[in-house]
């Protein structure tokens, strides 16, 4: 196996650097993600894959920012409509090699033209240390990326192993790699809400022993087989070695091991009475995860023998809202029986959904905490003869539907677990 030219002058090894050592060089500049995947070429295929690679370009994030629909027509809905002559802190984390170099909040699309490479290789293994800053007193957060993050830019890149040599690069062992407190760097936001608390719920379960692993034990799953880190490297035991592909909410995979479902059905009086009962038995975090647009809905039907739909005679509280979908299509529910797992905000005026830049307060919120288990009932009238059956399913989607209209996104619902039973 050759190595790139680049690197064929380089053919020693360079001594691991103690854990401790952090030197950071201003006139450093990242190097792309190409240069790192030359010898790291499955993580990159795995972070080139994953939406964390594929930002700040992603076209519905600019979206969101700018104000804009798909069509490049402004909608009023996305930070720029609220505060067009405001920065904003979209591009922290989106953005963060340059908003660190400026050490200040910048126009994302600024920061983009300055030639930001987004959240790359060479940023993320040239950060030393991540702090969380949390106000007892208040119960908020400090989440500005320069108050938050150290770098030690320059020739030594930083990572799990203590025995990691390069003939490209120095190497240091960093122990804020393996832990939540280093994602915590961009999956906690504190606006006027919390608008990103991934981390904080993580902590609350993990605190009280409910929840053992660390965030990157899920999200950056090892397995496969025993293999080089890097093109001519020392074979390392797979179970040592983490995938890159930062799986989360847009991952079938992942939110089918997240939830389970259990229905149970009697009848009472002249009532059919379901008892759906949702359980967060794979998620580190709430389901769903920390950002304020992510929804699961369950959706509940009762039928006959013969496949009629019972009708639903309990109250509004067992209907999904408006925010699960308004239209004759098969995928809106509202005012469906079911529930809607999410923590959607609201403006001062009282506009739902709101983003965390112009949110007053919560809608409500009903994310489910790890290991915990929601309890809902639901209503049907009696079937006129014969049993029938009742069946609920969970689905799973990154953005409320109306939205996501308005902004002609494409919206996949992924269903994350069904169940049916039957009913004498």
């Amino acid at each position: 196996m050759k190595f790139p030219i680049y690197l064929t002058i380089l053919l020693f090894s360079i001594p691991l650097l103690a854990a401790g050592t952090v030197v950071d060089d201003p006139n450093y500049q990242y190097q792309p993600n190409g240069f790192c995947g030359a010898c790291h070429q499955e993580q990159l295929a795995d972070y080139s894959q994953s939406l964390m690679g594929k930002t700040p370009h992603d076209k519905v994030f600019q979206q969101f920012y700018l104000g804009l629909n798909a069509g490049g027509e402004k909608d009023g809905m996305g930070y720029k409509s609220i505060h067009p002559d405001e920065p904003g802190d979209c591009a922290n984390c989106h953005t963060p090699d340059i908003v660190l170099n400026e050490g200040q909040e910048m126009d994302l699309m600024q920061a983009i033209d300055k030639g930001s490479q987004g959240i790359s290789c060479d940023f993320c293994h040239t950060v030393a240390d991540v702090k969380v800053i949390h106000d007892p007193a208040t119960g908020r957060y400090t989440t500005d990326i320069n108050r938050v993050a150290t770098r030690a830019r320059g020739n030594t890149k930083r990572g799990p192993y203590d025995d990691a040599v390069s003939p490209a690069h120095n190497t240091a062992l960093s122990p804020i790699h393996s832990k939540s407190e280093f994602c915590a760097m961009c999956h906690l936001n504190q606006e006027h809400l919390l608008s990103i608390s991934t981390y904080a719920d993580w902590k609350k379960a993990y605190d009280k022993g409910v929840v053992t692993q660390q965030c990157q034990e899920c999200h950056t799953p090892t397995g496969g087989k025993d293999r080089p880190v890097a093109i001519g490297g020392k074979i390392r035991k797979a179970d040592t070695i983490r995938r890159h592909l930062f799986h989360g909410g847009h991952s079938e995979d992942m939110l089918v091991k997240a939830a389970t479902l259990k229905l149970q059905a009697h009848k009472k009086a002249d009532m059919l009475v379901v008892d759906a009962s949702v359980t967060n038995s794979g998620a580190g975090h709430t389901l769903p995860g920390g950002a304020t647009l992510r929804n699961i809905i369950l959706v509940v039907d009762a039928q006959d023998a013969n496949g009629n739909h019972l009708q639903h005679q309990g109250g509004k509280q067992e209907k999904l809202p408006p925010l699960a979908g308004v239209g004759e299509t098969a995928r809106d529910f509202s005012g469906y029986p079911g529930k809607m797992f999410a923590r959607p905000f609201v403006t001062e005026t009282g506009m739902a959904p709101a983003g965390g830049f112009n949110a007053d307060h919560e809608l409500f919120n009903t994310r489910i905490p790890p290991g915990e288990t929601d309890h809902s009932t639901f209503h049907f009238a009696l079937p006129e003869s014969g049993g029938g059956k009742v069946s609920a399913r969970l689905i799973y989607r990154w953005t409320y539907k109306p939205m996501a209209d308005k902004k002609d996104w494409t919206l996949e619902d992924i269903e994350m677990v069904r169940q049916a039973i039957t009913v004498d």
